[in-house]
């Protein structure tokens, strides 16, 4: 068989349409040249890439309006729809309206959000935390909603580095682009982004500012100043003289440890150089 021939009939081959001794024959002239093995597998991608553009139907005359829900809870702006939360955030209501329809292209009506939701919200904004948020964000990529889910694992009263972030979801080199989603967290409070931290230490930026940023974490439980003096020190992670555990500094085992058997340590090659390995809870050679 020509290589002409073959090619013509790769795609046939992919799907399954070729008669038996068709198959037998495209096959042998595939293990024989590589130009053609080649040109299926590059079928098989851009049928990949096609199948992926395909959109979802409807679920429901709802998935198909024209507009979203609205609310205010405290100071700041909810958007949701029925199956749960799409955006948080403070300022004014113009303003919402319009990120909102930048990200989702929708419009979005004044309506009383669900109480189950109401208390989500008032829970977060108020540092109580939420377990398992309920959400609506489906247009998030893979990696965004790794990064997501990942946040909302960190307990209430610790924190963990952007860096800390990217290990979690797979993807130790993917730092900046972590950063870019934590700073553009569509449901803030819910998902606490505020529990994330350059792994140099100190609280850093926050999209509402720094201010609130403290106010939040401290209202958690977390030592804020006593962070920002162990960033100054260069101290990244805590370990205990008895138990050779290593632990982020805010980990809660960390904070059981007594002052006489505290280690402080710049960076894990250090803890390990020292004999310590890392805590299970917060792992933080991730960090």
């Amino acid at each position: 068989m020509r290589c002409r021939t073959a090619l013509t009939r790769v795609d046939a081959l992919r799907t399954g349409e070729l008669e038996a001794p068709e198959q037998s024959t495209v096959h042998q002239h595939l293990k024989t040249c590589r130009s053609c093995d080649e040109s299926l597998h590059d079928v098989e991608e851009l049928a990949r890439a096609v199948k992926s553009l395909a959109l979802p139907s409807p679920r429901s005359f709802r998935d198909i309006a024209p507009h979203d829900s609205l609310d205010r809870v405290d100071d700041v702006w909810v958007a949701f729809s029925r199956r749960g939360l799409r955006m948080i955030s403070r300022g004014s209501e113009d303003e919402f309206r319009v990120r909102y329809a930048k990200r989702y292209g929708r419009a979005l009506e004044r309506a009383e959000l669900p109480e189950p939701l109401r208390k989500q919200v008032t829970a977060a904004v108020h540092g109580e935390g939420v377990d398992k948020p309920r959400l609506d964000v489906d247009d998030a990529t893979d990696l965004e909603s790794k990064v997501m889910a990942t946040m909302a694992r960190i307990p209430r009263g610790e924190v963990r580095s952007y860096s800390w972030v990217a290990e979690q979801v797979g993807n130790p080199k993917a730092v900046r682009a972590v950063a870019n989603y934590v700073a553009r967290n569509v449901v803030p409070f819910v998902i606490p982004c505020h529990r994330i931290v350059p792994a140099s230490g100190g609280v850093g930026k926050y999209a509402f500012g720094s201010k609130l940023k403290r106010e939040m974490l401290e209202r958690e439980g977390v030592d804020v100043e006593r962070l920002e003096e162990l960033a100054r020190e260069g101290v990244r992670l805590i370990g205990s003289k008895t138990t050779h555990i290593v632990c982020c500094p805010t980990c809660k085992d960390a904070r059981r440890i007594r002052e006489e058997n505290v280690v402080p340590f710049h960076d894990a090659d250090e803890a390990v150089e020292h004999g310590f390995r890392p805590c299970r809870r917060c792992q933080p050679f991730a960090a």
